[in-house]
């Protein structure tokens, strides 16, 4: 089960999300019902590692296996906000991928197989504040090579 719950009519998440970084670009998920983007990812489920639960999110939503080597830790966002009428409260593990134009794994305008609406695009990392990605840490931490820890409080 996916550790996202309601407390005290606060939905907590416990999520994680990849930077899959080739040549200054980073791959996104886009979702025509919201006017911002996020980065590949998802729910982490109970008696589940942030790392496994990245590594079946991309089976399961882009059919691509990727390795626990392949990946770094970046940073955890705790992140407060409200979504569709709801206030949320969500620990984000970060992780990191780079990859070059000869791992074809990661493609442009890619569907996400879980969603009916979703698929994925490549933003030059100097241009996200275009696409509205968010948590808006990610922007910066994209271009470091720091870990860090970082609190969102946007209620």
């Amino acid at each position: 089960m996916d550790l996202s719950v309601m407390l005290d009519g606060v939905k907590f998440n416990y999520r994680a999300g990849l930077l899959i970084i080739n040549n200054n670009k980073l791959l996104v998920e886009c979702n025509p019902i919201y006017d911002f983007v996020t980065i590949p990812g998802g729910r982490v489920k109970t008696l589940e590692s942030s790392i496994d639960a990245l590594l079946r999110e991309l089976e399961e939503e882009m059919h691509i296996t990727i390795s626990k080597e392949e990946i770094q830790f970046k940073s955890v966002i705790e992140n407060f906000f409200e979504l569709d009428n709801k206030r949320v409260h969500e620990l984000y593990m970060l992780y990191r991928m780079n990859i070059d134009d000869k791992d074809k794994r990661f493609k442009d305008n890619m569907i996400n197989y879980d969603s009916e609406n979703c698929y994925y695009k490549w933003v030059d990392i100097d241009k996200l504040e275009e696409v509205n990605l968010l948590p808006k840490p990610i922007r910066n931490i994209c271009n470091n090579d720091n870990i860090e820890s970082i609190i969102v409080n946007n209620l």
